[in-house]
Protein backbone atom coordinates (compact mmCIF):
# COMPACT_ATOMS: atom_id res chain seq x y z
CA UNK A 1 0.00 0.00 0.00
CA UNK A 2 3.15 2.82 0.72
CA UNK A 3 4.03 2.16 -2.73
CA UNK A 4 0.67 2.68 -4.53
CA UNK A 5 -0.01 5.85 -1.71
CA UNK A 6 3.92 7.43 -3.03
CA UNK A 7 3.97 6.46 -6.13
CA UNK A 8 0.23 7.16 -7.70
CA UNK A 9 -0.86 11.05 -8.80
CA UNK A 10 -3.51 12.08 -5.95
CA UNK A 11 -7.03 13.90 -7.68
CA UNK A 12 -7.93 16.11 -4.94
CA UNK A 13 -11.42 17.39 -4.50
CA UNK A 14 -11.86 21.32 -4.07
CA UNK A 15 -13.42 23.06 -1.84
CA UNK A 16 -15.17 26.43 -1.65
CA UNK A 17 -14.67 28.96 1.06
CA UNK A 18 -16.82 31.73 2.12
CA UNK A 19 -15.78 34.97 2.55
CA UNK A 20 -17.18 38.48 2.91
CA UNK A 21 -15.14 40.08 -0.33
CA UNK A 22 -16.45 36.61 -2.28
CA UNK A 23 -18.05 36.25 -5.20
CA UNK A 24 -20.01 34.36 -7.60
CA UNK A 25 -17.59 32.79 -10.26
CA UNK A 26 -16.07 30.09 -8.17
CA UNK A 27 -18.66 27.70 -7.80
CA UNK A 28 -19.61 27.59 -11.61
CA UNK A 29 -16.12 27.37 -12.60
CA UNK A 30 -15.64 24.13 -10.40
CA UNK A 31 -19.22 22.80 -11.28
CA UNK A 32 -19.66 23.32 -7.25
CA UNK A 33 -23.09 24.21 -5.32
CA UNK A 34 -22.79 27.31 -2.79
CA UNK A 35 -25.45 28.57 -0.35
CA UNK A 36 -27.93 30.99 -2.16
CA UNK A 37 -26.20 34.61 -1.79
CA UNK A 38 -22.99 33.30 -0.41
CA UNK A 39 -20.15 35.08 -1.13
CA UNK A 40 -17.79 32.71 -1.75
CA UNK A 41 -14.15 34.05 -2.22
CA UNK A 42 -11.75 30.79 -2.28
CA UNK A 43 -11.64 27.67 -3.83
CA UNK A 44 -8.95 25.73 -1.51
CA UNK A 45 -7.45 22.77 -4.58
CA UNK A 46 -5.01 21.20 -3.24
CA UNK A 47 -3.62 21.73 0.55
CA UNK A 48 -3.37 19.57 4.04
CA UNK A 49 -7.13 19.91 4.68
CA UNK A 50 -7.72 18.71 1.10
CA UNK A 51 -9.28 15.10 0.37
CA UNK A 52 -8.24 12.81 -2.21
CA UNK A 53 -11.03 12.01 -4.57
CA UNK A 54 -10.61 8.60 -6.22
CA UNK A 55 -7.94 5.88 -6.26
CA UNK A 56 -5.93 4.20 -3.60
CA UNK A 57 -6.10 7.21 -1.20
CA UNK A 58 -9.35 7.91 -1.62
CA UNK A 59 -10.91 9.80 1.26
CA UNK A 60 -7.76 10.94 3.02
CA UNK A 61 -6.70 14.23 3.34
CA UNK A 62 -3.29 15.10 2.18
CA UNK A 63 -1.58 15.98 5.16
CA UNK A 64 -2.66 13.02 7.09
CA UNK A 65 -0.66 11.44 3.62
CA UNK A 66 2.14 13.55 4.09
CA UNK A 67 2.04 12.32 8.24
CA UNK A 68 2.21 9.00 6.95
CA UNK A 69 4.62 8.67 4.91
CA UNK A 70 6.58 11.46 5.16
CA UNK A 71 9.86 12.45 2.91
CA UNK A 72 8.93 9.49 0.03
CA UNK A 73 5.36 11.24 0.05
CA UNK A 74 6.32 15.14 0.21
CA UNK A 75 9.69 15.03 -0.64
CA UNK A 76 13.04 15.41 0.89
CA UNK A 77 14.05 19.05 0.69
CA UNK A 78 10.17 19.76 2.57
CA UNK A 79 10.85 17.30 4.61
CA UNK A 80 13.78 18.73 6.07
CA UNK A 81 12.26 21.75 6.74
CA UNK A 82 8.88 21.21 7.69
CA UNK A 83 8.85 17.81 9.00
CA UNK A 84 5.78 15.66 7.75
CA UNK A 85 3.44 18.35 6.57
CA UNK A 86 2.19 19.24 3.52
CA UNK A 87 3.70 22.25 2.83
CA UNK A 88 1.93 24.35 0.50
CA UNK A 89 -1.87 25.20 -0.66
CA UNK A 90 -2.82 26.08 -3.36
CA UNK A 91 -6.38 28.39 -4.18
CA UNK A 92 -8.71 30.22 -6.21
CA UNK A 93 -9.33 33.82 -5.60
CA UNK A 94 -12.19 36.15 -6.53
CA UNK A 95 -12.82 39.20 -5.55
CA UNK A 96 -15.70 41.25 -6.07
CA UNK A 97 -14.85 43.52 -3.86
CA UNK A 98 -10.97 44.63 -2.37
CA UNK A 99 -9.16 42.02 0.16
CA UNK A 100 -7.52 43.40 3.49
CA UNK A 101 -4.89 45.47 3.32
CA UNK A 102 -2.23 42.91 4.90
CA UNK A 103 0.90 41.29 5.72
CA UNK A 104 2.57 37.83 6.36
CA UNK A 105 5.61 36.93 8.69
CA UNK A 106 8.44 35.08 7.80
CA UNK A 107 9.12 31.47 9.49
CA UNK A 108 11.49 32.88 12.06
CA UNK A 109 9.19 35.39 13.24
CA UNK A 110 6.37 32.68 13.40
CA UNK A 111 8.56 30.13 15.16
CA UNK A 112 9.13 32.78 17.73
CA UNK A 113 6.15 34.21 18.02
CA UNK A 114 3.48 32.22 16.78
CA UNK A 115 4.87 28.68 18.10
CA UNK A 116 1.50 27.76 19.27
CA UNK A 117 -0.47 28.34 16.46
CA UNK A 118 1.43 25.56 14.80
CA UNK A 119 1.90 27.69 11.70
CA UNK A 120 5.02 28.69 9.82
CA UNK A 121 5.27 31.99 7.33
CA UNK A 122 4.13 32.50 4.62
CA UNK A 123 5.22 33.55 1.15
CA UNK A 124 2.88 33.89 -1.75
CA UNK A 125 2.47 34.07 -5.28
CA UNK A 126 -0.79 35.40 -7.41
CA UNK A 127 -1.24 34.12 -11.02
CA UNK A 128 -3.71 36.38 -12.78
CA UNK A 129 -6.65 34.99 -14.33
CA UNK A 130 -8.94 37.67 -15.14
CA UNK A 131 -8.90 41.33 -14.51
CA UNK A 132 -11.62 44.00 -15.38
CA UNK A 133 -10.79 47.04 -16.66
CA UNK A 134 -9.01 48.88 -14.36
CA UNK A 135 -8.39 46.14 -11.62
CA UNK A 136 -5.46 46.52 -9.68
CA UNK A 137 -3.59 44.96 -6.74
CA UNK A 138 -1.53 46.67 -4.12
CA UNK A 139 1.55 45.61 -3.33
CA UNK A 140 4.19 47.67 -1.12
CA UNK A 141 5.06 51.03 -0.69
CA UNK A 142 4.95 53.75 -2.85
CA UNK A 143 7.72 55.20 -1.00
CA UNK A 144 10.11 54.63 1.94
CA UNK A 145 7.26 54.99 5.73
CA UNK A 146 7.99 54.83 8.85
CA UNK A 147 5.78 52.55 11.39
CA UNK A 148 4.17 55.83 12.96
CA UNK A 149 3.43 56.83 9.89
CA UNK A 150 1.57 53.47 9.01
CA UNK A 151 -0.09 53.26 12.02
CA UNK A 152 -1.49 56.90 12.17
CA UNK A 153 -3.08 56.87 8.52
CA UNK A 154 -4.03 52.50 9.01
CA UNK A 155 -7.62 53.29 10.70
CA UNK A 156 -9.34 55.52 8.40
CA UNK A 157 -7.89 54.40 5.21
CA UNK A 158 -5.73 56.80 4.45
CA UNK A 159 -2.75 53.82 4.26
CA UNK A 160 -4.57 53.13 0.57
CA UNK A 161 -2.46 56.11 -0.53
CA UNK A 162 0.88 54.46 0.44
CA UNK A 163 0.79 52.06 -1.42
CA UNK A 164 2.10 50.95 -4.88
CA UNK A 165 -1.32 50.70 -7.21
CA UNK A 166 -0.20 47.88 -9.62
CA UNK A 167 -2.63 47.38 -12.55
CA UNK A 168 -2.88 43.59 -13.59
CA UNK A 169 -4.10 42.01 -16.84
CA UNK A 170 -4.27 38.13 -17.42
CA UNK A 171 -1.17 36.24 -17.17
CA UNK A 172 0.52 38.78 -14.75
CA UNK A 173 2.60 37.63 -11.86
CA UNK A 174 2.95 38.41 -8.31
CA UNK A 175 5.05 37.37 -5.59
CA UNK A 176 4.83 38.81 -2.08
CA UNK A 177 7.37 37.47 -0.16
CA UNK A 178 6.96 37.88 3.89
CA UNK A 179 6.99 41.12 4.93
CA UNK A 180 5.31 42.61 2.01
CA UNK A 181 2.23 44.47 2.27
CA UNK A 182 -0.11 43.59 -0.34
CA UNK A 183 -3.77 43.14 -1.09
CA UNK A 184 -5.91 42.13 -4.18
CA UNK A 185 -7.85 44.50 -5.62
CA UNK A 186 -11.53 43.94 -6.61
CA UNK A 187 -12.58 42.28 -10.03
CA UNK A 188 -9.70 40.11 -10.25
CA UNK A 189 -9.82 36.72 -10.61
CA UNK A 190 -6.36 34.51 -9.61
CA UNK A 191 -4.83 31.63 -8.89
CA UNK A 192 -2.41 31.45 -6.03
CA UNK A 193 0.04 29.48 -4.45
CA UNK A 194 1.18 29.93 -0.73
CA UNK A 195 2.89 28.34 1.73
CA UNK A 196 0.26 26.53 3.72
CA UNK A 197 0.37 28.85 6.93
CA UNK A 198 -2.82 30.88 8.16
CA UNK A 199 -0.80 33.70 9.75
CA UNK A 200 -2.07 36.71 8.30
CA UNK A 201 -2.05 40.68 10.22
CA UNK A 202 -4.41 42.82 8.12
CA UNK A 203 -3.22 46.34 8.72
CA UNK A 204 -6.43 48.02 7.12
CA UNK A 205 -10.16 46.34 6.17
CA UNK A 206 -12.50 48.67 4.56
CA UNK A 207 -14.73 48.62 7.38
CA UNK A 208 -15.96 45.35 6.83
CA UNK A 209 -17.89 43.22 9.99
CA UNK A 210 -17.45 39.36 10.30
CA UNK A 211 -19.85 36.63 10.69
CA UNK A 212 -20.75 38.05 14.09
CA UNK A 213 -21.74 41.78 12.90
CA UNK A 214 -18.12 42.97 14.77
CA UNK A 215 -15.41 44.73 12.86
CA UNK A 216 -12.77 41.89 11.86
CA UNK A 217 -9.75 42.14 13.64
CA UNK A 218 -6.77 44.04 12.85
CA UNK A 219 -3.25 43.17 14.00
CA UNK A 220 -1.50 46.87 13.68
CA UNK A 221 1.44 45.68 16.41
CA UNK A 222 2.20 42.45 14.79
CA UNK A 223 2.17 43.45 11.45
CA UNK A 224 4.75 46.46 12.15
CA UNK A 225 6.73 44.07 13.62
CA UNK A 226 7.20 41.89 10.17
CA UNK A 227 6.55 44.67 7.30
CA UNK A 228 9.35 46.36 5.11
CA UNK A 229 8.89 49.62 5.52
CA UNK A 230 10.87 50.58 2.13
CA UNK A 231 9.30 50.01 -1.09
CA UNK A 232 10.07 47.09 -2.76
CA UNK A 233 12.01 46.97 -6.04
CA UNK A 234 10.06 44.14 -8.46
CA UNK A 235 6.92 42.30 -7.61
CA UNK A 236 6.61 40.84 -10.83
CA UNK A 237 9.77 38.46 -11.40
CA UNK A 238 10.63 37.86 -15.49
CA UNK A 239 9.31 34.67 -16.55
CA UNK A 240 12.39 32.21 -17.89
CA UNK A 241 11.72 29.81 -20.97
CA UNK A 242 13.00 26.65 -19.90
CA UNK A 243 11.83 24.39 -22.61
CA UNK A 244 9.66 24.44 -25.25
CA UNK A 245 6.34 24.69 -23.22
CA UNK A 246 7.83 25.25 -19.83
CA UNK A 247 8.00 28.35 -18.23
CA UNK A 248 9.08 29.28 -14.72
CA UNK A 249 7.04 32.11 -13.82
CA UNK A 250 8.16 32.67 -10.13
CA UNK A 251 10.86 30.87 -7.43
CA UNK A 252 10.88 32.18 -4.16
CA UNK A 253 12.53 30.05 -1.10
CA UNK A 254 9.67 28.53 -0.43
CA UNK A 255 8.42 27.05 -4.33
CA UNK A 256 8.46 27.20 -7.53
CA UNK A 257 5.93 28.19 -9.88
CA UNK A 258 5.92 27.09 -14.20
CA UNK A 259 3.52 27.15 -16.59
CA UNK A 260 3.45 24.28 -18.90
CA UNK A 261 1.78 23.98 -22.19
CA UNK A 262 0.36 20.59 -24.06
CA UNK A 263 -0.50 20.55 -27.50
CA UNK A 264 -1.11 23.91 -29.99
CA UNK A 265 2.16 25.10 -30.99
CA UNK A 266 4.36 22.49 -28.68
CA UNK A 267 4.18 18.68 -28.26
CA UNK A 268 1.02 17.31 -27.60
CA UNK A 269 2.95 14.93 -24.75
CA UNK A 270 5.23 16.48 -22.09
CA UNK A 271 7.15 14.01 -20.24
CA UNK A 272 9.38 14.53 -16.84
CA UNK A 273 10.88 12.63 -14.15
CA UNK A 274 9.25 13.76 -10.76
CA UNK A 275 12.30 15.04 -8.61
CA UNK A 276 12.41 13.02 -5.10
CA UNK A 277 13.26 15.88 -3.48
CA UNK A 278 10.18 17.40 -3.65
CA UNK A 279 6.31 16.43 -4.24
CA UNK A 280 4.51 18.57 -7.78
CA UNK A 281 0.75 20.12 -7.76
CA UNK A 282 -0.65 20.73 -11.20
CA UNK A 283 -3.89 22.74 -11.73
CA UNK A 284 -5.16 22.45 -15.06
CA UNK A 285 -5.83 25.81 -16.11
CA UNK A 286 -7.62 25.32 -19.66
CA UNK A 287 -7.89 22.48 -21.95
CA UNK A 288 -7.92 19.01 -21.13
CA UNK A 289 -4.80 16.81 -20.42
CA UNK A 290 -4.34 12.97 -19.15
CA UNK A 291 -1.47 12.55 -16.70
CA UNK A 292 0.26 9.11 -17.10
CA UNK A 293 2.03 7.43 -14.64
CA UNK A 294 3.53 3.98 -14.15
CA UNK A 295 0.91 2.79 -17.08
CA UNK A 296 -2.02 4.50 -15.62
CA UNK A 297 -3.80 7.63 -16.69
CA UNK A 298 -5.89 10.37 -15.19
CA UNK A 299 -7.96 12.75 -17.13
CA UNK A 300 -8.27 16.20 -16.30
CA UNK A 301 -10.41 19.11 -17.02
CA UNK A 302 -10.27 23.03 -16.10
CA UNK A 303 -9.29 23.71 -12.73
CA UNK A 304 -8.69 20.38 -11.40
CA UNK A 305 -5.52 19.69 -9.58
CA UNK A 306 -3.24 16.79 -8.60
CA UNK A 307 -0.88 15.99 -6.00
CA UNK A 308 2.19 13.97 -7.65
CA UNK A 309 4.22 12.67 -4.73
CA UNK A 310 8.44 12.93 -4.75
CA UNK A 311 8.56 9.01 -5.11
CA UNK A 312 6.59 8.73 -8.53
CA UNK A 313 9.46 8.86 -11.07
CA UNK A 314 8.96 9.29 -14.78
CA UNK A 315 5.69 10.86 -15.51
CA UNK A 316 4.16 12.61 -18.96
CA UNK A 317 1.62 14.60 -19.78
CA UNK A 318 -1.08 14.05 -22.88
CA UNK A 319 -3.98 16.20 -24.76
CA UNK A 320 -3.91 20.00 -25.24
CA UNK A 321 -3.93 22.02 -21.88
CA UNK A 322 -2.62 25.21 -20.28
CA UNK A 323 -1.33 24.02 -16.37
CA UNK A 324 0.38 25.33 -13.72
CA UNK A 325 3.13 23.40 -11.88
CA UNK A 326 4.30 24.15 -8.21
CA UNK A 327 7.27 22.48 -6.44
CA UNK A 328 8.58 23.20 -3.14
Amino acid sequence: MTTDITRTPHHTRPRLVERPWGGERLASLLGLERAPGAPVGEAWLAGPDSVVADGPARGATLESLANRFGAPFVGTAPAARYGDRLPLLLKLLDAAEPLSVQVHPDDAYALREEAASGHLGKDEAWLILSAEPGASVLWGWDRAVSAEEVRRSAPGGDLLSLLRHLPVAPGDVVVNEAGVVHAVGAGVLLFEIQQASDLTYRLYDHGRVGADGRPRTLHLDRALAVARLAPGDRPAPVPRLLAPGRTLLARTESFALERWSVGGAVPEVQAWRVDERSLEAWTVLAGEAELVVGGRSLALGPFETVVVPASVGDASWRGRADLVRTTT
